[in-house]
């Protein structure tokens, strides 16, 4: 598939010389400072203006700026983020860093700390249109090194836009050396039920869409597992769904800036991202089965499989799970201030909808039971 790399200008990160004027610009808008005040100390905000101002780069920007700043988030609301399988993305190269995807910002966020801990170069990341709210936030995003992802547009256009974003994530794994990370399916997942839709993995191979073993091979996509003891935005996306059910569902035009805000601010108890096998792996050891018609799903199969079996459980899922199959099945995996937890919180969620109902009970915990379902339907 042949692409001029002009078309990339709609969809890629600042390059380092629009950084610093961006920079400029964000420093000024009273929101920044709003982030500052939040998570900072007045003594520590002289620091940080100086030391933006000596950015240069978008690398630079992530590893002085948003470790920080992640790291920050972290402290103040969890237990901390723990790392499973980490040798294995030290020793992966430049790739697709495709997960499953629970919070809008923190998800690729904290993988970006973790690059940076590692001694490795950050990711560039997908940065969907839609959350492209204002001018602060769309400097924000590509000083942050995120590239766009359209979201509107008639179907021959997302079509189009489909191709060049095709082309321009395998640009950065083969050409620039830069991994990127995307989500396994547009959207948060709003169930806890992580399944990879194929239509993000035929995307990802629309650049070589005749040799789609091929393009596999070169995007090299490792699964990436991330884990929220407290799901971020539980309640909303609960609520969400149920009133979806209703009714058709129409979004606030800042539904998604809150739901930014409050899976930043929200405590999450513990935190586990974890790293899968590569797909590449899987493909060499099944080259043989693998054709154009089965390849996509044989992948996703693949990649969900990782991810399931990567996924940290904690108490409340496994409490959730025995409260809708009325059990006691795996009531040594939690104790009685776990249920005193989720009866608190499901009575946050009957407060939101203004009602109460087992269909929303059973929506609640099977948001936190599903995840245990999911890890064992994949060892059957």
């Amino acid at each position: 598939m042949s692409i001029s790399k002009d078309i990339f200008t709609d969809i890629q990160p600042y390059f380092p010389h629009e950084v610093p004027p961006a920079i400029e610009r964000m420093i000024t808008v009273p929101e920044f400072q709003k982030v500052l005040d939040y998570f900072y100390d007045k003594n520590e905000h002289e620091d940080i203006y100086n030391g933006l101002k000596k950015v240069q780069t978008g690398f630079e920007f992530q590893k002085f700026f948003m470790h920080r700043l992640i790291n920050r988030i972290l402290e103040l609301s969890s237990d901390g983020l723990n790392l499973k399988n980490e040798s294995i993305l030290k020793n992966n190269g430049p790739s697709v860093l495709l997960s499953n995807h629970r919070d809008i910002l923190l998800d690729s966020a904290m993988l970006q700390v973790v690059l940076v801990d590692l001694g490795l170069e950050t990711s560039e990341i997908t940065f969907g249109s839609n959350l492209m709210f204002n001018d602060f936030i769309i400097d924000f995003g590509k000083v942050n090194r995120m590239f766009t992802v359209y979201r509107d547009g008639s179907p021959r256009e997302l079509l189009e836009k489909s191709k060049e974003l095709s082309a321009y994530i395998h640009h950065n794994t083969k050409n620039k050396k830069v991994s990127s990370w995307i989500a396994q399916r547009k959207g948060r997942t709003k169930d806890g039920l992580d399944k990879t839709d194929t239509g993000v993995l035929k995307m990802l191979t629309m650049f070589n869409r005749k040799k789609p073993v091929e393009a596999f091979l070169e995007i090299n996509i490792l699964p990436v597992s991330v884990s929220y003891e407290w799901e971020p935005c539980d309640l909303a996306k609960v609520r969400e769904l149920f009133l979806s059910e209703k009714q058709k569902y129409k979004k606030k035009a800042d539904e998604d800036f809150y739901s930014v805000i409050n899976g930043i601010i929200n405590p999450k108890g513990r935190v586990c991202m974890a790293f899968g096998k590569p797909v590449n792996e899987f493909i060499k050891d099944h080259i043989e089965k693998l054709n154009k018609q089965n390849i996509h799903q044989e992948v996703a199969s693949f990649i969900d499989e990782q991810i399931y079996k990567n996924y940290q459980l904690f108490p409340n899922n496994y409490w959730s799970y025995d409260q809708l199959n009325h059990s006691k099945q795996y009531s040594n995996e939690y104790n009685e201030e776990t249920g005193l937890k989720m009866q608190k919180k499901l009575h946050e969620l009957y407060d939101l909808l203004g009602e109460k109902s087992e269909e929303i009970k059973n929506r609640f915990l099977r948001l936190y039971a599903n995840p245990l379902i999911q890890k064992l339907n994949s060892v059957k």
